[in-house]
């Protein structure tokens, strides 16, 4: 369905992605793991337009988005929800709801979608008229998820989206995104808690320094003696 191959990315004269290759089936959860600095965030800039590699290309449903914008790549199926949730402070949970319904497509089921995310986030109900910076850290999250859920993607990219949530909440927030995939969505989550992503995940990969370093299933790389080292602390 997503097949990145061997691109290379720059920010001016700093190369940072090296020859990454991944890829992601229709159905799948694949995790993307690594420290700080790894590249991830880059790898999902580059797939949704926000970057244009340098070399390689990158493939959805076998079409090349190479060179494509970003509101294109939406059109085509692709949502993101970028590390930092990137919300509205002043607007309500009603209007980002609405405003990531903005597609033609979306807007022809935008009744259904919307009545889908507030049974899956039934908290945004409650809140519906607030506004975002009213919201918990946990409430905002849902509502960056829900507003990408709103433009009914095939594939949704989630960056880090336990970040900077209390443990209880970095659960419910796991367990809202296995409940996604199991309705069907395919999902490629960019994570630095390896334990809960790599339990979740179908696929992952490892980046390290720009490159993939490591794929497996997630129960393989949850035994692999690198990762645990590396990122477990075993």
């Amino acid at each position: 369905m997503l097949l990145v191959e061997s691109i290379n990315v720059a920010y001016g004269d700093l190369q940072v992605l090296w020859d990454v290759s991944l890829s992601v089936r229709e159905g799948e959860l694949v995790a993307l793991i690594g420290a700080n600095g790894a590249g991830k965030t880059t790898t999902l800039r580059a797939i949704t337009g926000l970057l244009r590699p340098r070399s390689g290309r990158i493939l959805f449903d076998g079409k090349d988005l190479t060179g494509l914008s970003p509101h294109r790549i939406v059109e085509m199926g692709i949502a993101h929800v970028p590390e930092g949730r990137q919300l509205f402070p002043l607007m309500t949970v009603e209007e980002h709801l609405l405003l990531g319904s903005f597609l033609p497509r979306a807007r022809a089921r935008r009744t259904q979608n919307l009545e889908r995310v507030l049974s899956i986030f039934p908290v945004l109900r409650e809140r519906f008229h607030q506004v975002a910076e009213t919201l918990s850290g946990g409430e905002q999250q849902m509502l960056a998820i829900a507003r990408a859920l709103m433009s009914d993607p095939k594939v949704l990219l989630l960056d880090e989206p336990s970040l900077g949530l209390a443990p209880l909440i970095v659960k419910e927030v796991f367990g809202i995104i296995e409940q996604i995939h199991k309705e069907g969505v395919t999902i490629l989550l960019v994570e630095q808690n390896v334990q809960q992503a790599l339990t979740i995940a179908d696929r992952a990969f490892v980046m390290e320094n720009g490159r993939v370093v490591l794929e497996g299933s997630g129960s393989e790389l949850l035994a692999h003696p690198e990762v645990k080292k590396a990122y477990l602390g075993m």
